[in-house]
């Protein structure tokens, strides 16, 4: 069971470095993303200032938590309890019929869709794999161990750059229909 948690842990890891970054990385970027949180109607005006700040400082910790073996278990457990929030959010807002965008990862923002619901959820189910057991043991080889935060890594790049590789495939074309390619 050691390398499926490994996995895991440097997935939820490096996802939340890459959305602490994304969002720490200047000024400008920080500042647009709290005046992204406008466009959710479930954060008040007057507290997108602290729940930008509590998100991003959460996503800076995660990684760091999880890097620290005495501490995995709270890395894991306040990665979950983020994505939990971000995914009732994004629940709610679809129940509402609310539109929203999302720059996740600092990147450019993306109009947040069914893909980033179970993007959410992926991450959500990683990062309670990714909380580490009392008695569990180490991975047997290093080999082993590295291959799994390889395929971690691997996790990591697809969450990151869904929404390019989204963009890449394109809408998806009902039968009987062409696709013209943009221009």
């Amino acid at each position: 069971m050691a390398y499926p948690v490994l996995a895991c842990q440097v997935l939820t890891a490096l996802v939340f470095l890459t959305a602490a970054v994304g969002k720490l990385r200047s000024r400008a970027v920080y500042a647009g993303f709290v005046t992204e949180l406008g466009d959710w109607p479930l954060v008040p005006a007057g507290l997108r200032p602290v729940i930008a700040r509590v998100v991003s400082s959460t996503e800076a910790a995660v990684p760091v938590l999880i890097a620290v073996p005495v501490t995995r278990r709270a890395g894991a457990g306040l990665a979950a309890l983020l994505l939990t929030a971000f995914l009732t959010a994004m629940i709610l807002l679809r129940a509402r019929s609310a539109t929203a965008r999302c720059t996740c990862f600092g990147r450019r923002p993306a109009a947040l869709g069914t893909r980033h619901l179970v993007r959410t959820a992926v991450l959500l189910g990683a990062a309670v794999c990714a909380f580490p057991w009392q008695g569990e043991p180490a991975p047997a080889t290093v080999g082993a161990g590295l291959l799994a935060a390889g395929f971690g890594g691997l996790g990591a790049l697809v969450a990151v750059t869904l929404d390019d590789i989204a963009e890449a495939v394109g809408p998806a074309t009902p039968r009987g229909t062409t696709h013209t390619p943009r221009s």
